[in-house]
């Protein structure tokens, strides 16, 4: 007759030692690398969020969340656009914010927030944010990693003339624009010089992008990373990317972070987009509900969350499409996709 194979085991395996279990076997003795456990008292996980405006797709950001939170990240921020806004209407911009923190408050987890265009269009939207929400601008630092919350509309700048523009050229014009601006320069260059009537949209398009940083904010930079000299690493995250546009202001926030170690995080476009500047990541988030900003079979305007990871040396910087996180029951059957790539 033949033995069981499990019974040539050896016995200290199958039992444990005296008084223990059979749990309790040394390192030797078990299947595993020698590497050191993750989870030590530096390390941290973040999450950031993308864009969630421009004719929302209602449901989205409140299922990002609530997929985040399963994750258990140590706390979330996003990168500004979270109400549409453009108003000044007090009822309809609290009547916003209401159905944004409603789906925040459920997180178990911190969530910060980092104001864009359509969050501050406008004196009483930054009356609004201060009431409900503090500052607009502010730092804070966490495990001796610093982070900087910019407000590229400090102050708030002239009621965006995108919705202008949408109804003078129609969506099609602007869709293709748009797209035009983000991707190849050569290529949008011939594509204006073809089309007057396209390039002319673009240069309006252009003029009405810009960034407005007051001198206060850019003393809170530079008393806060006096302060903060030996941070081990400095997040700054802003809505619109700065760098993308030609900001005296920015520059003097970069040349105060010159010599640390830092990555820049930021949105608006609603398409993603990375590029190294000065050794450094400088990264646009695409949207997480917003309205996406180019094709629905471009894998740069996916719906998606940021996850980072910080433990020794630079963050570890990993993008999950959201509807590639499914609860234990098992994946749902996917939505129609929509192609929306117009952002008022």
């Amino acid at each position: 007759m033949k033995t069981a194979p499990f019974l040539f085991a050896p016995l200290a395996l199958l039992l444990g030692s005296a008084g223990g279990t059979a749990q309790d076997h040394r390192p030797d003795q078990v299947a595993r690398t020698a590497r050191s456990f993750a989870g030590g008292p530096q390390e941290f996980r973040f999450v950031v969020i993308g864009d969630r405006t421009g004719q929302h797709r209602p449901g989205i950001f409140k299922d990002a969340l609530a997929k985040v939170d399963q994750l258990r990240p140590d706390f979330v921020i996003n990168i500004g656009d979270l109400i549409e806004g453009n108003s000044e209407n007090p009822r309809q911009i609290e009547n916003e914010w209401d159905e944004v923190t409603a789906a925040t408050q459920k997180l178990d987890i911190p969530f910060f927030y980092v104001p864009g265009n359509h969050d501050l269009t406008n004196n009483v939207q930054l009356n609004i944010w201060r009431k409900r929400l503090g500052a607009d601008y502010y730092s804070f630092t966490y495990k001796n990693a610093l982070f900087l919350v910019l407000n590229t509309e400090d102050p708030p700048q002239p009621r965006i003339a995108r919705r202008k523009l949408l109804d003078e050229y129609g969506p099609q014009a602007m869709a293709t624009v748009l797209q035009a601006l983000q991707g190849d320069p050569a290529q949008a260059q011939a594509l204006f010089a073809r089309d007057t009537r396209l390039g002319a949209l673009a240069e309006k398009l252009r003029g009405s992008e810009n960034v407005a940083f007051s001198r206060a904010q850019i003393d809170m930079v530079r008393q806060a990373l006096q302060r903060n000299r030996h941070a081990r690493w400095t997040f700054v995250l802003m809505h619109r990317p700065a760098w993308k546009i030609d900001s005296p202001e920015f520059r003097e926030i970069e040349a105060l972070l010159h010599g640390r170690d830092y990555t820049v995080l930021a949105g608006h476009f609603h398409k993603y987009a990375h590029e190294t500047r000065r050794g450094h990541d400088y990264v646009q988030l695409g949207v997480t509900g917003g309205t996406p900003g180019g094709r629905a079979d471009d894998p740069a305007v996916q719906d998606h969350i940021m996850w980072v990871s910080v433990s020794r040396g630079a963050p570890r910087i990993s993008n999950i499409r959201l509807d590639g996180i499914f609860a234990k029951q098992g994946p749902a059957r996917p939505a129609a996709s929509t192609v929306a790539p117009i952002h008022p």
